[in-house]
């Protein structure tokens, strides 16, 4: 039985096919006796356990198999002469190119690292200075550490330090972040505002207090009329507003009107997720917000659940064309309805 149990798990290792395995087992079989399995055993029980071996060896091959994680392939999009979005798996990555060096912003997960280095190795030889997290949360920041050897500096709000050194929770999907490591914490932080000057281009960093989160910064290309939201902008979806940590749904409306503020009808904006946007898709997806809030608040005073609102005519106008993204309809008002009682 032992041997059985080898064969079985160095073919699962290696991830032969069952067939092989049957090969495997058969093969030992028919080349041993009785005496090579202990007194007792015969070849037609032998079987009946090589068998048994065989359909659980095959049921962890094929569950190994179906829980393959798919390559995720980074994509960059020109935004500007020397402005890219960069789109994988988490919030959208911004890169500004310079003639001695490069901004990122933010990082992603973790695996994605490589791919992401690789993909900016087509656009630039040029390292990475100045790496900025546009808020704490995982899916932006993973990456710190793969990229801390490298990068000269990160920067962002002093919420977020904060938050990255300490660890946080976020209740809405119970999503424990633990402390990160010194080397992938921002080592420059600001309060309110601050300015990066690459060659002739004014970057600007404005933070937005309880948006998103506590420590939202958002970006401005001055010269080159490119705003990167990070997570104030969940383009055409429903937003995700983290109340556990700071984030509120009256700051997100004030911190989207400042930025549209910044913005004309040529200003290219990189949304924290989703596509590429703009000034008027900008203010659909603020319209659309301003409208169900004033819903979900109506009728919270009125008394009604979030099961109730969620069926309202106006929140299910928006229910097609902004309920197929993150967060669901069902689940956006839930997350609305909790945030406005707090």
């Amino acid at each position: 039985m032992y041997l059985l149990c080898r064969i079985a798990k160095g073919c699962v290792s290696k991830k032969v096919n069952s067939q092989q395995l049957k090969s495997n087992l058969n093969l030992l079989i028919a080349n041993s006796d009785c005496n090579h399995f202990g007194s007792g055993l015969s070849i037609t029980y032998m079987k009946y356990l090589a068998t048994i071996m065989l359909v659980l060896a095959s049921s962890v091959v094929l569950f190994a198999q179906n829980n393959e994680q798919p390559k995720v392939k980074i994509k960059s999009i020109q935004v500007a002469d020397r402005i890219y979005m960069l789109t994988g798996q988490g919030g959208n990555i911004g890169l500004a190119i310079d003639e001695n060096y490069t901004l990122l912003i933010d990082d992603q997960f973790a695996p994605l690292s490589e791919a992401i280095q690789e993909e900016i190795a087509k656009l630039t030889d040029k390292p990475v200075m100045y790496l900025l997290n546009t808020h704490f949360h995982f899916d932006h920041t993973e990456g710190n550490e793969n990229f801390s050897d490298s990068v000269a500096v990160i920067i962002a709000h002093e919420n977020v330090r904060t938050k990255l050194q300490s660890g946080a929770v976020i209740e809405a999907f119970g999503k424990t972040m633990e402390p990160y490591p010194e080397s992938a914490l921002p080592a420059l932080t600001y309060s309110e505002k601050l300015s990066i000057y690459q060659g002739e281009e004014e970057i600007e960093l404005f933070h937005f207090p309880h948006a998103h989160t506590d420590g939202d910064t958002a970006v401005h290309f001055k010269d080159s009329n490119v705003i990167h939201a990070g997570d104030i902008l969940f383009s055409g979806m429903y937003p995700f507003i983290d109340t556990s940590n700071g984030g509120d749904v009256h700051g997100f409306i004030a911190a989207q009107e400042a930025l549209l503020a910044l913005a004309n009808d040529h200003t290219k904006i990189i949304p924290g997720h989703g596509p590429l946007s703009d000034k008027a898709k900008m203010e659909q997806d603020l319209t659309m917000l301003k409208k169900v809030v004033a819903v979900v608040e109506e009728e919270l005073a009125a008394g009604k659940t979030s099961e109730q609102i969620t069926m309202h005519p106006v929140v299910q106008g928006y229910d097609v064309s902004y309920g197929q993204g993150f967060l669901d309809t069902k689940t956006f008002i839930g997350l609305l309805c909790a945030g406005l009682k707090k």
